[in-house]
């Protein structure tokens, strides 16, 4: 459950400086330890940033103004350059990771492109020395599913210690248009699919591919599509990483100005038959690129394959509106490689601040190996998967880390 405001607040009256600039080895670091400080860091951002859908300056102050953790935005400029942001918060455990929790995948940090090719030249020995001089009151950075590269830049957070993250994250090039996909997708079971699907729809009043839902309709349709993914979740045994108010929150706030704005960054996309909303999908449109952030179906209208017939009315739009990249973002699925040809190791960086956050390192790193191996065993991956619907203390996990 998310904390009252006035908690919240008093979380991060700190007794330390909110901004703590230093001078480490030719790299300048200013630590921005409260709400207020966090804001301004996004607010003084230039028009010209790169960034990942995850860390757009719509998607931090969202996430700033529901979420109960404290955050600790770090900007670091190397010498004769401009900032660059890395938007972090405390969780669990002391560590300080991306802002968004298991929501953003693929992270990149936010500046100009000249001053991240400059952080990244300055080299990983003076961003560490830099972010330890800092002192952000935390044991460890874990920089975790961050994006190898963005718009051709590479990330100056990965290392040569950098670990491959556990889950792939897998899409789809509309190059040359729908029929230009479908002929690298098996076009014609999925035409002879989707034509099956109509007919099946038609029998019960037919259905409505609804692109983009209004703005009056967000609300109600982000609570149905939680409530949804809720029952998919304890079915599947999974943790429910929508249950928390602050989450749900934060996503009904950017849907809900996405709808609003032009061009519209967060896009509901539902098909409607037999009066409801019987699949829905939660988009981001972010430099050329459609992502899936979550989906879900009606299971009534298991039958019907709705979520799959979703996919293929919003690929073939995103491909007819001269869409670049389809991503159905990290994790692994037998529908989405149904789809995908584009696989994306996203790394995993963790910069210890204490010999406390040393041994977190080396536990996580083990950690990570393990599920990558685990997952890419598909007869041990499908026993895990079973075991996990069974016993319920096998749901528990940690949402943040």
């Amino acid at each position: 459950m998310s904390r009252p405001m006035a908690e919240i607040q008093a979380m991060t009256a700190l007794s330390v400086p909110a901004s703590r600039p230093r001078d480490i080895e030719g790299v300048r670091v200013t630590v921005h330890s409260t709400r207020d400080t966090a804001l301004a860091a996004v607010d003084a951002l230039p028009r010209d940033i790169v960034c990942s859908g995850y860390q757009t300056p719509a998607f931090l102050r969202a996430w700033l103004r529901h979420s109960p953790h404290q955050p600790a935005f770090i900007t670091l400029a190397a010498e004769g350059a401009g900032p660059v942001l890395l938007p972090l918060e405390h969780v669990g455990g002391n560590a300080l990771v991306y802002v968004g929790e298991r929501h953003a995948n693929g992270n990149f940090p936010v500046g100009r492109a000249g001053d991240i090719k400059a952080l990244a030249a300055a080299g990983e020995a003076a961003i560490v020395a830099a972010l330890c001089a800092a002192q952000p009151d935390a044991h460890a950075i874990v920089l975790e599913r961050q994006l190898p590269e963005c718009r051709g830049i590479a990330n100056p957070f990965i290392f040569e210690r950098s670990t491959v993250s556990p889950n792939p994250a897998l899409s789809l090039s509309l190059e040359g248009g729908f029929d230009a996909v479908l002929s690298r997708h098996s076009a014609k079971r999925k035409r002879k699919r989707f034509r099956g699907q109509e007919r099946d729809l038609n029998e019960i009043g037919g259905y409505t591919y609804v692109p983009m839902v209004e703005a009056d309709r967000v609300e109600d349709t982000m609570k149905r599509c939680l409530a949804l993914k809720a029952q998919h979740f304890e079915a599947a045994g999974i943790q429910d990483v929508f249950a928390e108010d602050h989450v749900q929150a934060f996503f009904n706030e950017i849907f809900l100005e996405g709808a609003h704005g032009e061009p519209h960054s967060y896009v509901l996309k539902t098909i409607e038959a037999d009066g409801k909303q019987i699949a829905i999908s939660a988009c981001t449109c972010h430099d050329g690129r459609l992502t899936v952030e979550f989906s879900t179906y009606d299971p009534a209208y298991r039958d019907y394959s709705p979520g799959d017939m979703l996919f293929f009315l919003s690929i073939r739009e995103a491909a007819e509106n001269g869409g670049e990249i389809y991503d159905f973002g990290v994790g692994d699925e037998l529908f989405k490689r149904n789809w995908c040809e584009i696989e994306t190791w996203q790394r995993d960086t963790i910069i210890p601040l204490s010999t406390r956050g040393r041994a977190l390192a080396a536990t996580r790193s083990v950690r990570n190996a393990l599920v990558r191996s685990l997952k890419q065993n598909k007869k041990l991956w499908q026993t895990a998967k079973k075991i996990r619907r069974a016993v319920p203390i096998m749901r528990i996990g940690n949402r943040h880390t």
